[in-house]
């Protein structure tokens, strides 16, 4: 007599994401999976079982982006959750159309609300999500004397954030050139690496301040 046939494994949520190459402040510790709602039988010990009814069926092992996105939702904290929706949207996962079409679980609306189509990198997401709470108006990828910033600040500080993209001497050198550029319009500018808004967020917050009480 055989036993009953195995479930076939459908990868879910942060294991989703990564499989799309979806960016994440944090690789998964264990692999999340998604079974059926009323399915029985016993669920790995080293797996992250999410329960749920699809959205949207899943198709070839991996749950749809609907559904990574709305158990994200649920299974990280807000910026890491943040960062999984913006880089989906970068990368056009799904439409703006998309997102505002689809009905999401009550936890996963305000990031359908909030998240923005803006952020090319994961640092750009954490910089944003963290200075809108404090009060300030964010504007990203403003055109300012021909060139998009990354922020506008209360519409007088720029701030800019380097990723892992290499820079060459003639790319910095026409950074620095815009920054003066925007400093002669009366714009105060700051830049940050991806180590300083990672790792160093107080310290940022605090000059971003700082700079804004006097500019």
């Amino acid at each position: 007599m055989t036993g009953r046939p195995r479930r076939p494994e459908v990868l879910a949520c942060v294991s989703a994401s990564a499989a799309r190459g979806v960016a994440l402040l944090r690789e998964p510790e264990v692999r999340h999976i998604w079974i059926p709602p009323h399915a029985g039988g016993p669920v790995p010990s080293d797996v992250r079982a999410h329960r749920s009814r699809p959205l949207v069926p899943a198709r070839g092992g991996v749950e749809s982006v609907p559904d990574m996105l709305a158990h994200v939702a649920v299974c990280l904290p807000r910026l890491e959750a943040f960062v999984v929706w913006e880089s989906a949207l970068d990368r056009h996962l799904l439409t703006g159309h998309e997102v505002s079409m689809i009905r999401w679980p009550r936890v996963a609306r305000p990031f359908a609300r909030e998240a923005s189509r803006l952020s090319g990198s994961l640092i750009e997401t954490l910089v944003l999500h963290r200075l809108r709470p404090l009060g300030l108006e964010v504007r990203q990828q403003v055109r300012l004397r021909g060139h998009a910033v990354d922020f506008l600040v209360n519409g007088r500080l720029v701030v800019q954030v380097d990723g892992f993209r290499f820079h060459t001497a003639a790319q910095r050198r026409r950074d620095i050139e815009h920054d003066a550029l925007l400093g002669f319009d009366g714009h105060s500018v700051l830049r940050f690496a991806y180590g300083d808004v990672v790792e160093r967020w107080d310290h940022v917050e605090g000059v971003i301040l700082r700079t804004l009480a006097r500019c």
